[in-house]
């Protein structure tokens, strides 16, 4: 009976002690299906408004897939360039525009080697909440990515607003 008495004890300090600690942990912010679903639906609907059909991927901050909306008349290609363009910008933390002239400058040779879904393309963009990164979207299909980028950048604009 004792040996019991004693396990509750213990699990009871255990309890009490973990309560202590977890309120001094950092906060962290996540991509949510919710936001990932209206992100890509909300840039998609702003290419459509200049009449451009784009597929949209929406990843968590490790490059996970969360959403995936493909526009229509999309290539069959938009499905993964999208998804690598978010996947790169998450992994990478800068707008993938920033990385298309990586490529000829000294020292990053080996940026578009490092592995198979880093895509150096213009048309994805780092999701940031209060200065985290919780995603990014990927955008495909524009017959020029720059206005994949300007899409992308008014949907996550018009979702953040000044949070971001």
């Amino acid at each position: 009976m004792k040996h019991i008495s004693n396990i509750k004890l213990i699990a009871l300090g255990a309890l009490f002690s973990t309560s202590l600690f977890a309120k001094d942990l950092p906060q962290k912010y996540q991509m949510t299906a919710e936001f990932a679903e209206q992100v890509a639906k909300d840039a998609i609907s702003q290419c459509l408004d200049s009449q451009v059909n784009i597929s949209a991927s929406v990843v968590n901050d490790q490059g996970r897939l969360v959403f995936f909306y493909r526009g229509n008349n999309t290539g069959a290609n938009t499905i993964h360039t999208s998804f690598r363009k978010a996947y790169t910008s998450a992994s990478l933390k800068i707008p993938t525009s920033q990385l298309v002239m990586a490529v000829e400058a000294k020292g990053y040779s080996q940026l578009g080697k490092m592995e198979d879904d880093i895509l150096l393309l213009t048309g994805g963009l780092p999701i940031y909440y209060k200065k985290t990164l919780i995603g990014a979207i990927g955008l495909s299909g524009a017959p020029n990515p720059l206005i994949e980028e300007e899409c992308g950048k008014h949907a996550i604009a018009k979702l953040l607003g000044e949070k971001g």
